[in-house]
């Protein structure tokens, strides 16, 4: 993506504004993103019993990253905006590509969507607890860094997380 997509994407963002047809509103995006990211890492630091895998060990705090936030954006508003639960963005993307498009290049890049009716960053916290493959992923040790964002739109709330290893 380019600079000027990206500061786009980052301008609706932090101003309020529309993102690929879906509305962004500073303030609620904002606390509910730090929500989700503060909780995830309250979960890591606790370890957590996952459905299928059992007892997670503990796992360090991830730092928050813009460029995972921006890329985060990118799939939260298309779902937003579509309705569709998915990892595929618009233009086919996958999460590894949107991720590269805002800079980041990691070993390995993971991403968590949910889409709720409302916003309620606990709901989307839960559900993806309560999923085996969600709540392995956002409890492996192996992520370091992390971004999310949350999307309010006409079919629907998005919630989308990236996490990513270290770069290589």
């Amino acid at each position: 993506m380019n600079k000027l997509i990206q500061a786009f994407i980052l301008g609706a963002a932090v101003l309020g504004g529309t993102v690929l047809g879906a509305t962004v509103q500073a303030s609620a995006t904002s606390t509910a993103e730090g929500q989700l990211l503060t909780r995830l890492n309250q979960i890591r630091a606790a370890g957590v019993s996952c459905p299928g895998s059992g007892a997670r060990p503990v796992a360090g705090a991830l730092r928050l990253s813009d460029a995972h936030a921006a890329s985060a954006l990118r799939q939260a508003g298309y779902m937003a905006r579509s309705g569709l639960v998915t990892h595929t963005g618009p233009d086919g993307t996958t999460p590894r590509v949107r991720a590269a498009s805002t800079g980041i290049q990691s070993v390995s890049v993971t991403e968590i969507v949910y889409l709720g009716s409302g916003l309620d960053t606990e709901a989307a916290m839960q559900w993806w607890l309560h999923s085996p493959v969600h709540c392995f992923y956002m409890t492996d040790g192996r992520y370091t860094t992390a971004g999310a964002s949350v999307v309010r739109g006409s079919r629907g709330t998005a919630y989308v997380m990236v996490l990513t290893s270290d770069s290589r």
